[in-house]
């Protein structure tokens, strides 16, 4: 399996069109990013089905919290590159063995993310309801 070049994000490098960003400081390091930041990694890939792979792999090591156990820093906790490196490293060879079942259960995931979104926003829609049906009772 072909290994990407890391490296961490500067504005003034030019970044190609099949480049992931993933956070590297704070609780949510490892955490894939739609748009670069200053305190990110680049995963710079050569075609969008690579690109596709990392962005899935970074994104399961995140939701499994894979990354809170290289986390430094007393006040902002981040990870370091040489960490994130060997990591997804050896999990991309790991996960590159069963890729499909992988694949298949970040899609899953996804699902059941996108999901408990709309009942947060149902849960907050019947809060307002509530508020506003106790409202008409009282003055201004």
């Amino acid at each position: 399996m072909h290994s990407p070049k890391i490296h961490t994000f500067n504005s003034k490098n030019p970044v190609n069109d099949f480049s992931v960003f993933i956070l590297c400081k704070g609780l949510n390091s490892g955490k894939p990013l739609e748009k670069p930041c200053p305190n990110c990694f680049v995963i710079a890939c050569k075609n969008s089905d690579e690109m596709d792979f990392y962005k899935t792999l970074a994104f399961g090591l995140w939701k499994a919290k894979h990354f809170h156990q290289f986390l430094v820093g007393s006040v902002i906790p981040f990870i370091r590159i040489d960490d994130f490196k060997n990591t997804i490293k050896t999990q991309a060879e790991e996960v590159s063995k069963n890729k499909m079942a992988f694949t298949t259960d970040v899609q899953k995931v996804k699902l059941i993310e996108r999901k408990e979104k709309q009942i947060y926003q149902q849960l907050a829609l019947l809060a307002d309801v509530k508020r506003a049906m106790m409202h008409r009772y009282f003055k201004r």
